[in-house]
């Protein structure tokens, strides 16, 4: 499960809100990275990937997470 939470400029505690990927990596590790944003920042792409080598193709994919 991953979770989120935007900061607040009067420095008070916002809620979070949670992301299901429900991708399917069986026992193994996935590994999650922020990839950025669009110019507009209304969307967070995040990557998630079954291997820590970057040369182990197709063990992944990308999330797009939209305001």
């Amino acid at each position: 499960v991953l979770a989120y939470t935007k900061v607040r400029v009067d420095g008070k505690q916002s809620d979070y809100s949670v992301i299901q990927t429900e991708y399917d990596f069986g026992s193994q590790s996935s590994y999650y990275v922020s990839l950025g944003t669009n110019l507009n920042q209304t969307s967070l792409y995040l990557g998630v990937y079954g291997s820590m080598k970057v040369t182990d193709y197709h063990q992944g994919t990308i999330f797009e997470i939209i305001q």
